[in-house]
């Protein structure tokens, strides 16, 4: 009976963590630079307020995940990043911050960036990316799925 209520706790936890990432990629949008030398930069955003974990936020906020298939030719600078026409806030994350292993996409050689403004009642949250010196990519969130 106890091996019992155990396996309904483990299944629960999986469960649970498993439908976050489901959550996060409903809620992934991605761009793809080919630039001229056939190099690549690849932006992936993940819109948060949507993860029932980050529903209760009083802010609109998105992760961003940056690689650049170029080693060492550009540096990844913090992005100029616009909600609409609010500048975001910007923070640099670390590979190790909690939220990286939510996201669909992972590896050592991306930056992450945490991006947030004050909530707004629209339906739809367009989001523009701007990164030197590479061209702005534009993304558009549904809010509230």
């Amino acid at each position: 009976m106890v091996s019992f209520a155990l396996f309904f706790g483990c299944a629960s936890k999986e469960s649970s963590e498993s439908m976050s990432i489901e959550q996060t990629i409903i809620n992934t949008q991605k761009a793809r630079l080919v630039l001229e030398d056939n190099s690549t930069l690849l932006i992936s955003a993940t819109y948060l307020n949507n993860i029932k974990k980050y529903s209760a936020n009083e802010l609109d906020t998105v992760v961003l995940i940056v690689y650049y298939s170029k080693n060492g030719d550009v540096e990844i600078k913090e992005p100029n990043i616009t909600f609409g026409t609010k500048t975001a806030h910007v923070a640099t994350l670390s590979t190790d911050d909690e939220i990286i292993k939510y996201l669909p996409i992972q590896n050592k050689w991306s930056r992450y960036f945490l991006a947030s403004v004050p909530k707004t009642s629209e339906d739809y949250l367009n989001l523009s990316v701007e990164i030197y010196p590479f061209e702005k990519v534009l993304l558009r969130f549904q809010k509230d799925l």
